[in-house]
C-alpha cells in the first residue's frame, strides 16, 4: 500500500491537494504543487511532515489519530500560507503561479507584458 491518499481543500482558492503517503520511513504529509523547469511545468509532491512507523506504533490509537490530524492540519495551513491575493484580479494564487509577491502570471502578462 505505497499509494498516497489525497485530500482537496475545497472552498479555498483553487482547491489545493494535500496528501498522506505511506513510505518505508513512515507516513509522509505534503501537498501537490507545480514545479517549473524553465517554461515547462510539471506536477510535484512537496513533503512537509513525516511521522515514523516506530513512533506511530508506540502510541495509543487515540494518540495516533490526534497526531495524524495535527500533521494534516499543519500541512494544510502551511500550503494555505503560500497563497496571496493578486493585486489586479483579486484571485488567491499559489506561489508557483505568481510573477511576484502580488501579481499572478495571467495579470503579469496583461499588465507588464511578461511572456511565459
Amino acid at each position: 500500500m505505497n499509494v498516497p491518499v489525497y485530500f482537496q481543500v475545497t472552498g479555498f482558492a483553487d482547491g489545493p491537494k494535500i496528501y498522506i503517503h505511506p513510505t518505508d520511513l513512515g507516513l509522509e504529509f505534503g501537498y501537490e504543487a507545480v514545479q517549473w523547469h524553465g517554461h515547462i511545468p510539471y506536477p510535484g509532491m512537496i513533503k512537509k511532515n513525516l511521522v515514523g512507523w516506530e513512533t506511530m506504533e508506540s502510541m495509543s490509537r487515540e494518540m495516533q489519530q490526534q497526531i495524524l490530524l495535527e500533521l494534516l492540519m499543519k500541512t494544510i495551513n502551511s500550503r494555505k500560507r503560500q497563497y496571496r491575493k493578486c493585486q489586479f484580479c483579486g484571485e488567491k494564487v499559489a506561489i508557483e503561479h505568481r510573477f511576484d509577491q502580488d501579481t499572478c502570471h495571467g495579470c503579469a502578462t496583461e499588465q507588464y507584458g511578461v511572456v511565459y
